[in-house]
């Protein structure tokens, strides 16, 4: 049986609607997660919103049977309750595919579903309580599988509620292993701003990438409002970090102004190039290195007026590498290519 979060659902069906891909794309994925998705998936995963006054009003995943030679084509055969709401956001296998992670925003809780044993009927195995006590992050955002282990990464710490944070390292049981905050000190002639939003690896070149958004205080404001406040809207990030990925240490920082996202790593063999895109900048901005192999970031294309906040806050890159498509729509199609 074959599954496909939530995390990935929308990027698969921009990589189609872009691109005409023929098989999953799963750009979003870390390289170290076994079986990757290569034809048509049995089941979808989704992480949903509770909303007061729908079912029990609780967050929930739900299950949906996607293949199109079943009775229950797009039905969903399976809802399980975590109870609460608290800001579902995103999902991430384990290396083995076998668990499913998933995070709130707004009580720090992640929730981990066996969805191994039985992909149809997932289980909740173990819910995550203690996150911010232990590792002092708050907002867990994404989940990374490493192998036997989970790497997650956060928005807001438990301090003051902003924009400094950083990653945290479990075991695949939800041990906490290790964490590291994100630099704020300079690295060069550019300086660190400590926020976080999502992290990507290359593993052939030991290098990981990091994005940056804003603190609790700011993502629990709601939109309208936090437009209006200049003072809030001074407080998110404009840098990206490389690390070198062993050593989880930052090598360089880049200059990236705008809340740069979703992070994409080329999987076409013989790339070696990431791609994000700021959502308050509205830009493209490409990661890869010069002819002297010194890693540079550089625009590479609006996606739309920033003024009319087009808020680009997903993206996918083909698998293939030559064709990217961002959330909500473009004004344009530029395409991910170096």
């Amino acid at each position: 049986m074959k599954t496909l979060s939530a995390a990935c659902l929308a990027l698969t069906v921009l990589a189609a609607t872009f691109a005409g891909a023929s098989r999953a794309d799963e750009t979003c994925n870390s390289p170290y997660m076994a079986n990757l998705i290569k034809g048509q998936e049995d089941y979808i995963h989704l992480w949903t919103l509770g909303i007061k006054g729908i079912g029990d009003g609780s967050d929930k995943l739900v299950t949906v049977d996607v293949d199109p030679a079943s009775p229950r084509f797009g039905k969903v055969i399976a809802s399980l309750s975590v109870g609460g709401r608290g800001d579902a956001h995103h999902v991430g296998f384990t290396d083995d595919r076998k668990y499913l992670w998933a995070g709130r925003l707004q009580d720090s809780k992640i929730f981990v579903f066996d969805v191994g044993t039985d992909p149809a009927k997932p289980r909740l195995v173990k819910t995550m309580h203690d996150v911010v006590q232990k590792s002092g992050f708050v907002g867990p955002h994404t989940f990374y599988a490493l192998p036997g282990r989970m790497l997650v990464g956060f928005l807001s710490n438990k301090r003051d509620m902003g924009g400094a944070t950083g990653m945290a390292v479990y075991n695949n049981k939800g041990d906490l292993i290790s964490k590291y905050d994100n630099p704020t000190g300079k690295i060069g002639d550019v300086q660190g701003d400590g926020y976080g939003y999502d992290l990507a690896i290359n593993p052939g070149r030991n290098a990981m990438l990091t994005s940056s958004f804003t603190g609790y205080t700011n993502y629990r404001t709601e939109l309208p409002k936090l437009i209006k406040d200049p003072a809030a809207m001074q407080k998110f990030g404009n840098t990206m970090v490389l690390w070198d990925f062993k050593a989880m240490k930052p090598q360089q920082i880049f200059s990236t102004p705008g809340a740069p996202l979703e992070i994409r790593w080329s999987q076409a063999e013989g790339d070696n190039w990431a791609i994000t895109a700021t959502a308050l900048g509205s830009k493209l901005w490409l990661i890869k290195p010069d002819a002297a192999g010194r890693w540079q970031a550089r625009d590479v294309g609006p996606i739309g007026d920033p003024a009319q906040t087009p808020l680009p806050v997903d993206m996918s890159i083909t698998a293939d590498g030559k064709g990217c498509g961002s959330t909500p729509s473009w004004t344009a199609r530029p395409a991910c290519s170096t």
